[in-house]
Parts: structure tokens; sequence; C-alpha cells
């Protein structure tokens, strides 16, 4: 299945040396940080992906019939030591991690039009190796693990005040806690013959 390529990205994979790189596209709160694996820059979408080499390693990705949710590995060599201090300070899971299938025209170097997303999910775990190189091995995982986490809503008066705001339906279920109740009330029965 080609996936919608473009005819000059078809031609691309079709050939018998093919030329590629994988982009990478991390959503942290203080911006989005983007490096591909290649020595140079390069433009994607209009976005500047810095060239940091070798990539360092991506775990293969996998597809199935099953509706289940699916993690990718990124390995990051290289990475600036900048870009190491934002890993290492700022809550990063649960925001967004794009991973681009890049392909080059051989004869030219550059960028064949729309690089193909081969994994869209968010961040899950992060872990920073520091030496003479950074490196940085960020999981990703797919939206389809939210179906997996349980849904916790609780019949408290703020749950209720969050989700619907200014309801008072649920104002007096903290105080009806460790109430005895009797039901019916004692001589209930005794009335009604």
């Amino acid at each position: 299945m080609s996936r919608g390529l473009t005819t000059a990205a078809l031609n691309a994979v079709q050939a018998e040396v093919v030329a590629r790189t994988v982009a990478v596209s991390l959503d942290f709160p203080s911006g989005i940080s983007r490096f591909n694996g290649s020595p140079a820059d390069i433009a994607i979408g209009g976005e500047t992906f810095l060239g940091v080499g070798g990539l360092g390693g991506i775990s293969a990705t996998s597809e199935s019939n099953e509706l289940r949710a699916y993690d990718l590995t990124v390995e990051l060599s290289g990475v600036p030591n900048d870009s190491v201090a934002v890993a290492l300070t700022e809550a990063y899971q649960g925001r967004e991690g794009v991973v681009w299938e890049v392909l080059f025209d051989r004869a030219t170097g550059a960028v064949i039009a729309d690089p193909v997303v081969i994994f869209r999910g968010r961040m899950d775990q992060m872990t920073v190796q520091m030496g003479q190189a950074a490196k940085v091995t960020v999981k990703l995982i797919n939206r389809l693990a939210d179906w997996e986490r349980p849904k916790l809503s609780r019949y408290t008066d703020e749950e209720q005040t969050r989700l619907y705001a200014g309801d008072d339906g649920l104002k007096f279920v903290a105080a009806t806690v460790e109430k005895e109740l009797v039901w019916p009330a004692a001589g209930f029965w005794d009335r009604k013959r």
C-alpha cells in the first residue's frame, strides 16, 4: 500500500538505492524540539529539523487488524546540551511526538515533498544518558493506550462542579457518608395498620 505517496516519493522508494532519514518532532511545554538523522538541517512543512548526524535508533513500527495500542522507541544521539536540559526539567508525559520517514532526491539531495508520518503519539517515558555525546531515549505511545487506562469519576461535589460549573446536585454527598439511615423509618409499619 502506498499510503498516498506522491509520485516523486513513490519513484524514490522504488529506486535501487533509497536515500532516506527519519525526522522526529517532540512537543515540550517550552517549545517543539525537531531533529533528523541526517548531518544537515532539513525543512518539513516550513519547520526546520536539526540534523544530528546519526539519529541513534528507532524501534520497528507495527500495524495489524487488531484495535490495540502500539508504541515506538526513538533513540536520539548527539543531542545538544540545551535540548537535554529540556528533557530533564520539563513535564513531557502525554505531549505529542511525531516521527516521519523522509526521502531525498539522490541527484540533488533535496527533501522530497510530503514526508510520510510513520508514527504519531504521545511521549510516555524518557531516559537520558550523559557522556561525551548525550543520548536521549523516548518511548512514544499511540492514542489507543488511553482506552486501556481506567476512567475514574467520583460522585463528589468537587467532581460534579469540575464537570458542570454551578451544579449543586451533589453538594450534600459528603455529609451523608457516615450517616446512619433507617429505612423505612422506625414505627412506619405501625402507623399503616
